[in-house]
């Protein structure tokens, strides 16, 4: 019998994807990031959706930090609230602007990630997966928002049903054991697995999360899915 699909509602009442891995990769800046020595300006962006340190020599990259920060800013309001889909849209030309304007910047490398995933809270998947795919092929692998990019392309591959790709960024993150995200992506996994016909898969990466992520936000639900 097909697998019963996952409405959008539902996929959002599990922990939010988007708010999640912001303050996951928020975590990991303020907990690991050296600051640069001599003649470069630290500039940290502090707003409730996502914390980090960029550095900057040019005004040009000032600017478009001033202005980040402030789209930041909107885009951490409407999160808190979970915005109507006109209020993500209007968020998305914030980002549009940055990257229209400031599109050399080494801030609009981000600019792009968040506007990717503001296209995903429109409901807009088809773009999202565009400006993802857009961000990765601009980053290199060592990319410090590569693994936000990588997870936010797998949500909305999974957004379009296209289980396959999904299952493939996730994939990638879950096999990273350094990834900030992995015991969310081992989530997903055991959910796609279990779409898909593969019990024994999913069962595997429902434990994974049990085994090597005992404080994880998922542990309980991975555990009830394990024994029930």
């Amino acid at each position: 019998m097909a697998a019963e699909k996952q409405t959008r509602k539902e996929l959002l009442e599990e922990p939010d994807p988007v708010t999640v891995t912001l303050h996951r990769i928020a975590g990991f800046f303020v907990t690991y990031w050296k600051p640069v020595v001599s003649g470069v300006v630290a500039v940290l962006v502090v707003v409730a959706a996502i914390s980090g340190y960029f550095y900057f020599q040019n005004r040009a990259e000032n600017a478009a930090a001033t202005l980040f920060t402030k789209a930041m800013d909107q885009y951490s309001a409407v999160l808190s609230r979970n915005g109507s889909e006109e209020e993500y849209r209007e968020v998305k030309r914030n980002f549009e602007y940055i990257l229209e304007n400031y599109g050399n910047t080494k801030v609009a490398q981000m600019a792009l990630v968040q506007y990717a995933g503001a296209c995903y809270r429109s409901g807009e998947l088809e773009e999202a997966v565009v400006h993802y795919e857009k961000a990765l092929s601009r980053m290199p692998k060592s990319h410090e928002f590569r693994e936000m990019a990588v997870i936010g392309l797998a949500y909305a591959y999974e957004g379009l049903d296209d289980h396959g790709n999904a299952i493939k960024h996730f994939e990638a993150i879950a096999a990273d054991p350094d990834a900030v995200t992995r015991d969310q992506a081992l989530f997903k996994l055991g959910q796609l697995y279990a779409a898909a016909g593969e019990p024994e898969k999913s069962r595997e990466a429902f434990a994974k999360i049990v085994s090597t992520h005992t404080d994880s936000i998922y542990y309980e639900l991975a555990k009830a899915r394990i024994e029930g």
